[in-house]
């Protein structure tokens, strides 16, 4: 979430109600259920990365494919009412309460909390897959090279333009059983 600098926040100036507490309250609400549905999805993916269930991984992108478009066009949405809301401004949730101030209602501070709450949760969560992504991409580059029998040691590129030898008649993998 944007903040806004000193000049900008000095801009917004309540004007006459062209908006709804209610309309301004649902907005909010609404980008919150995205945000609740793709830290849902993100948190199935991760379960599915850690229990290598490609079917469900792939499900959970696009899933949250899915949901990044719908939560760009509630963002938008969101975004939209809060400038009618406060006369002016960016349309950041953190323009309401110094627009607004007082005639802020309980269900709007209520909705813009959760709503920026949710936004931290999906923060943590994406940083969470990521780094699971990162983990596993790595185990599966250490287990490739131990299934080819690369040493863990050998540099990524080859030296000089040259590849290695490798003695004739070696497997890559022994099927044998």
């Amino acid at each position: 979430m944007a903040t806004l600098s000193a000049s900008t926040t000095s801009r917004i100036t309540p004007t006459s109600p062209m908006l709804g507490s209610a309309q301004l309250v649902r907005a909010l609400r609404d980008e919150l259920a995205v945000l609740e549905d793709l830290v849902s999805t993100l948190d199935r993916q991760r379960a599915a990365v850690a229990s290598d269930d490609i079917d469900a991984v792939n499900d959970s992108v696009f899933a949250a494919h899915r949901l990044l478009g719908a939560y760009r066009e509630a963002r938008s949405r969101r975004r939209s009412a809060v400038i009618l809301a406060c006369g002016g401004g960016e349309g950041s949730v953190e323009d309401l309460p110094r627009a607004l101030g007082q005639r802020m209602t309980d269900d709007e501070h209520h909705a813009s909390r959760l709503l920026r709450d949710a936004a931290r949760r999906l923060v943590e969560v994406v940083d969470q897959n990521r780094r699971l992504l990162h983990a596993a991409m790595s185990n599966g580059d250490k287990f490739l090279k131990v299934l080819t029998g690369a040493s863990q040691t050998m540099p990524q590129q080859y030296p000089h333009g040259q590849r290695p030898s490798m003695p004739v008649g070696r497997r890559l993998v022994d099927l044998r059983g």
